[in-house]
């Protein structure tokens, strides 16, 4: 897209009422009426809050919600702690006709008020709904966008309030579950099998050592998984791990029987941990995941599951994922709705689920930058700024001799290519192309289609990216490319959401675009570079002290962080070197990006930044790098084994490396080369002893 695209739809946007971020497979109307959302938009709506006191998070901050709900003027608050008093609440709530309901809990009190309001109200008298993760579970709150402890969204609200605009909303359809004989229920995400087992575990002691959120999760997921893998070892099912025996009918007629590992059921693209475990295409509200009792390559599979590559599973090997507006369920089993769990009345009565209109949640101004579904949506809430800088940089001129390079890779990936991007030491350093060894990103649509080879396929889509290598000869030189495979959603993920900063890190540095199939893979690529730009800075800068700092040294600093997180033979001096080679360039990323920054740093008059860190959070950052260094040890160990199986004389070009950037000679013997995974990481062993990786 051309800047003066951008601009016209950054101020398209603006003319507009209000802003709605809908799921792109439906066009149904949003519940709410128009008046509330206009009085939201100029600050005179009516805000309730119900607040469960019992949450998780709630419980453990009840202090600082507190002090953060007495800074929002003319806010009614109520409390309640079970169906009934949740019931009285949003009634004495609706009696004030509040124009914003804000829900400061999890997901079993966001399911139970969802409940209430479909019983109470039409959908045009439903007020906004805010929901702020306070319980144990908060999936809802999560995927909508709204991130962080409960007080900060809370802040959030009051700083929306105050200088009130154009209200950011989110559209976002609810499962109605019915059978005969029984009330509907309502909730975003349904579940049975595994999962429900789950779920009545954690019912039991563990819930009670205090641990909420994520990490709660975890754990009753992996007790799941692995009292599945004992009872499948020893030949012993365990009941309470049992899979599901059901028939599921699609609203085409298509029928689907037989015994589940278990089915999911859901309104929501990400589950906690940000598992996405739907791949379907239809255009249609709802995501459901069916996996047989005894799936082919479960192991391999279980990456691809849980990230959202699920394209690369088959059906035939016990994987299904489609979107659908309705399906009916036939068993005699339980199952759970946003963590509270249920038993279908009648084994003969079917469940059937469908999903309702929109329902309108608002989600406060910063918290939609990394959650938006919309590719368009997501580049517009960048600064138009920092998508021109790094759509400036991208379109600088380089090497003729690339092109051969690049047509090689457009005739081995053919249609599923969507760009390549030029990086590293030949685009940062003074190296011609004769002596160094080109880096380059490619970038797929698909991993299936990229490959005929499935293993690459699954490879790639369990742990990204492939790297392989690329030698031709052209003008009696030989021309010799490292390239990452890595597909686009992985890319615009890595660049936003990855813990590990194995893709920001990179890509925060100026690149350059070489190829690109269209205008709307280019958008994708330029807001994935700026949101590198921004993750890097976010997820640095608060690890430095505080005090004024100039460019140079805040982008060496942060790039040292990152080396540290990855098993890297570059010393230290490496970091300096491309700060200074490249700086022009970061001080106007960091300006441009600074919009984005508020609270991290403060530009100076004499262009300098001030890093607002304070003790607290410069302890937080640094625990979290150090997470990171202990996960990229893990990540590259794997990586450096997958390449083995990718990359042509993977141990030698290992070797040359090494030696490059540190002098350190690593000498290449037979057992070295016949089993390159176990004795490279001997030899791996001795270097991090020796300091030679770090």
């Amino acid at each position: 897209m051309g800047s003066q695209n951008i601009y016209a739809r950054a101020d398209q946007f603006e003319k507009t009422l209000f802003r709605i971020i809908p799921l792109s497979h439906t066009q149904q109307r949003p519940m709410t009426s128009q008046a509330r959302i206009d009085r939201l938009k100029t600050g005179t709506a009516k805000i309730g809050c119900l607040i469960n006191p019992m949450g998780g998070q709630t419980r453990k901050r009840q202090s600082a919600i507190q002090n953060a709900l007495n800074e929002i003027p003319g806010i009614m608050v109520c409390e309640a702690t079970d169906a009934i008093t949740f019931k009285s609440a949003i009634e004495q709530l609706l009696r004030a006709n509040i124009d914003l309901l804000v829900v400061v809990a999890g997901d079993g009190t966001t399911h139970a008020i969802l409940g209430h309001l479909f019983k109470l109200l039409t959908p045009e008298q439903w007020p906004v709904l805010m929901v702020i993760p306070g319980g144990t579970t908060n999936m809802t709150p999560l995927d909508l966008g709204i991130q962080g402890k409960p007080e900060q969204a809370l802040h959030r609200l009051r700083d929306y309030l105050l200088k009130p605009s154009a209200p950011k909303l989110v559209l976002r359809p609810v499962l109605r579950i019915e059978q005969t004989g029984m009330t509907p229920i309502y909730g975003m995400f349904f579940a049975v099998g595994l999962v429900a087992r789950g779920v009545k575990f954690s019912r039991s002691p563990v819930k009670q050592l205090g641990i909420t959120g994520s990490i709660f999760t975890f754990l009753i997921m992996l007790r799941s998984f692995f009292g599945m893998i004992a009872g499948m070892l020893l030949g012993r099912p365990q009941s309470e791990w049992a899979p599901v025996n059901m028939t599921m009918t699609e609203a085409n007629g298509r029928t689907h029987q037989g015994t589940y590992l278990f089915a999911l059921v859901s309104a929501l693209d990400c589950l906690l941990l940000n598992i996405r475990p739907y791949w379907g295409k239809e255009p249609a509200p709802l995501h459901v995941t069916l996996v047989n009792q005894q799936p082919k390559r479960l192991w391999r599979s279980v990456w691809p599951l849980l990230s959202g590559g699920g394209q690369v599973l088959q059906e035939t090997d016990g994987y299904y994922s489609h979107n659908t507006h309705s399906l009916t369920l036939q068993m005699d089993d339980e199952y759970i709705v946003d963590g509270e769990l249920y038993r279908s009345a009648s084994s003969h009565e079917p469940l059937r689920i469908s999903a309702t209109d929109p329902v309108t949640f608002f989600v406060p101004e910063d918290t939609t930058i990394s959650m938006t579904r919309s590719k368009t949506a997501s580049a517009v809430q960048l600064p138009v700024r920092l998508i021109n800088e790094v759509a400036w940089e991208s379109k600088k001129a380089v090497s003729p001799d690339l092109v051969p390079l690049v047509d090689a890779l457009i005739m081995r990936f053919g249609t599923s290519l969507d760009a390549v991007i030029l990086y590293g030491s030949c685009l940062h350093s003074a190296i011609s192309l004769e002596e160094g060894i080109v880096d380059l990103y490619v970038i797929v649509d698909s991993y299936h289609k990229a490959y005929p080879e499935r293993y690459l396929a699954n490879l790639n889509a369990w742990l990204a990216p492939n790297v392989f290598y690329l030698e031709i000869p052209h003008q009696e030189r030989t021309l010799r490319a490292k390239y990452a495979v890595i597909s686009t959603s992985d890319f615009a993920r890595g660049a936003q959401l990855w813990f590990h900063p194995y893709i920001w890190a990179r890509f925060a540095q100026p690149s350059r675009l070489l190829y690109y199939r269209d205008d709307s893979v280019r958008e994708r690529i330029y807001a994935a570079l700026a949101h590198s730009v921004v993750t890097f800075l976010k997820s640095g800068v608060p690890a430095l002290e505080a005090g004024i700092l100039d460019v140079e040294e805040i982008w060496t600093r942060c790039l040292m962080l990152t080396y540290a997180a990855e098993l890297r033979a570059e010393r230290e001096t490496r970091a300096r070197h491309l700060a200074q080679a490249n700086l022009n360039a970061l001080i106007r990323l960091t300006e441009v990006a600074a919009p984005l920054l508020t609270g991290i740093l403060e530009k100076q008059e004499n262009g300098k930044y001030r890093c607002l860190t304070t003790p607290e959070t410069q302890r937080k950052a640094l625990w979290l790098w150090r997470l990171r260094r202990w996960q990229g040890r893990i990540l590259s160990i794997l990586r450096l084994s997958k390449a083995t199986l990718t990359f042509n004389n993977s141990v030698e070009y290992a070797a040359w490396k090494i030696e490059r950037h540190t002098g350190v000679s690593v000498e290449i013997t037979p057992m070295l080369r016949r089993h390159p995974i176990l004795w490279g990481l001997k030899v791996a062993w001795r270097l991090m002893r020796r300091g030679v990786l770090r």
